[in-house]
This record gives C-alpha cells, structure tokens and sequence, in this order.
C-alpha cells in the first residue's frame, strides 16, 4: 500500500491573518458596544441627577410660596420648562446613539461578512 501524500495548507498565513483580522474587528465591535452602554448609563444618571436636584429645589420653592412668596410661581415654570427640555434632550440623544449602534453594527457586520468570504475562499492544497 502506498502512503498518501500529507496535504499542505498553501493558504495557511492569508488564512491565519484573516482569521486575526476577524477577531480584531469581533474585538472593535464588542469595545463600540460597552463605550455605547457607557454613554448611554452616563446619558441617563444625568438625566436622574438633573431631577433629583429639580426636585430638591421644587419643594423649597413650594415652602415659599407656601410663605406667600408670589414669585416663585414663575421659576417653578421656568425650572419645569427646562425638566422637559433635558428629557427631550436626553431622549433625543438616546435615539441618535440607537442609529448611529446600528449603522456602526451593519458596517462590522459587513466586514465580518467580507473577510469570512475572503477566508473561506482560500484554497486548501
């Protein structure tokens, strides 16, 4: 019986260096994705720490217009004003990082498609 010959990988380095740029790109889209849950915590204590301090300052405010204080009727309004500006903001701000995630998420999945299909195609022999 004679022996086959043992086969040789010719695509062995394109092979490996592809393999090394899909887990460089794995490793850019799991870096974009906990910056993005960063921001996005970030975004929202924001949002907590601007009504806790609203808050604080409402019930002063209300103590001086319980003491008859008539204007502080109008900076309850202006302070309201500005709560519901920063929610819009901050929900403005969510919904742009939602397209931005899937724009940057489509471009990695394309790249990940990409060098998949170059690394598949290499011959073996």
């Amino acid at each position: 019986m004679g022996e086959r010959p043992v086969s040789v990988d010719r695509s062995a380095t394109e092979r490996a260096e592809l393999g090394r740029q899909i887990e460089r790109v794995e490793w850019q889209e799991d870096e974009f994705s906990e910056a993005r849950q960063r921001y996005e915590r970030s975004v929202e204590q924001f949002r907590e720490r601007f009504h806790a301090v609203g808050r604080d300052r409402e019930s002063s405010l209300g103590e001086r217009m319980q003491a008859g204080d008539s204007s502080v009727q109008h900076e309850l309004e202006a302070r309201r004003d500005l709560l519901v500006r920063v929610d819009r903001y901050v929900e403005e701000t969510s919904e742009e990082l939602e397209q931005t995630r899937s724009r940057v998420r489509q471009s990695f999945d394309d790249e990940l498609e990409l060098l998949a299909k170059e690394r598949n195609a290499l011959p073996w022999e």
